[in-house]
């Protein structure tokens, strides 16, 4: 089968366009860059795309679309810009695809005490969403109203990471300073995350799937974590040792995000403080899902990882090369 993949310059994007070439489809990675990272050229063909700019994309069966700007301090405008408008490019050079594969988010959801449902969107104030979350709801009403895939699924992931991870992961250490994980507030919340191989299995559902429609499905690790717990076994599996902990009281960083000091963001601070647990429910019903990763399982080859880019400060720099520094 021949696969189209956008952002494959991405974590993510990297992480299935391997995936899927080891199980032997012809891969079609497309990114936005001038030259592609050498490792993606042993797995797929490369191809140069803008998506907020019409494309002409090469033919293909499947879409798997994982390309979308995620910068938590990026205007309104731009996500719309991108993650939006982009999508409708895409939809407009993919016609002959019969399945549309979307990588959304759990940000399309308010963060909520209960644990969150496909269907709880639609009962929800947009007007707390984050303007991230405002440009990926957009982009599924875009693709629920416009596209005409024979089949089209939308995939909710929490928290992406494994091995590849340029966002979560350095997003977390950044906590530690010297050997001191400092932490706003407790931190004692309930979140989902989502390994990239759970995520890949999920992908694999739906393209083998006979499902027509759209369709939406949450994607997580089996179950929930607590988010303190959570930064205390990444700094340990990946620094060796048992850090010291500081806890920072949490209206420091609230009145830091107003003005976005030192990167810190209002989604931020909401990721810190808030829970969010999805439930999935749905799609091991539906598509026979069973999520065999988690963190701890994940943890060693993640680690092994890190030591082989060149340790944890390595990784905190969150330099676009370690998507494909395999």
């Amino acid at each position: 089968m021949k696969i189209l993949i956008t952002g494959a310059t991405g974590s993510l994007g990297a992480y299935l366009t391997r995936y899927f070439s080891e199980k032997g489809h012809e891969i079609i990675a497309s990114g936005k860059i001038d030259n592609p990272p050498s490792n993606l050229l042993k797995y797929a063909e490369y191809f140069k795309a803008d998506i907020r700019q019409k494309i002409n994309f090469p033919e293909a069966d499947v879409i798997i679309h994982t390309a979308a700007v995620s910068d938590d301090n990026a205007s309104l405008r731009d996500l719309m810009h991108t993650n939006a408008s982009g999508t409708e490019n895409i939809i407009n050079a993919t016609k002959s695809c019969k399945k549309f594969i979307h990588i959304s988010s759990s940000s399309v959801y308010v963060p909520s005490d209960i644990v969150l449902t496909e269907e709880m969107t639609g009962n929800m104030n947009g007007m707390k969403l984050s303007a991230y979350g405002k440009s990926k709801l957009e982009t599924e009403k875009i693709l629920i109203e416009k596209s005409n895939y024979e089949s089209c699924f939308i995939l909710r992931p929490r928290a992406l990471y494994g091995v590849g991870d340029k966002k979560i992961l350095p997003r977390l250490l950044k906590m530690v300073h010297g050997n001191t994980l400092q932490h706003p507030g407790k931190m004692k919340i309930n979140v989902s995350m989502t390994e990239y191989s759970n995520m890949a299995k999920a992908v694999d559902l739906c393209l083998n799937s006979d499902k027509k429609g759209v369709n939406i499905y949450n994607v997580s690790d089996e179950n929930p974590y607590i988010l303190i717990d959570v930064m205390r076994k990444i700094s340990k599996s990946l620094y060796g040792f048992e850090l010291k902990e500081k806890e920072i009281p949490i209206l420091i960083p609230k009145l830091m995000s107003i003005f976005h000091i030192g990167g810190i963001s209002p989604l931020l601070i909401r990721t810190l403080t808030k829970d969010m647990a999805l439930d999935i429910t749905k799609i091991k019903n539906e598509l026979g899902y069973k999520p065999e990763s988690n963190l701890e399982n994940s943890l060693v080859i993640i680690s092994g990882w890190v030591k082989n880019i060149g340790g944890v400060e390595v990784l905190k720099q969150a330099e676009n090369y370690l998507a494909w520094e395999i």
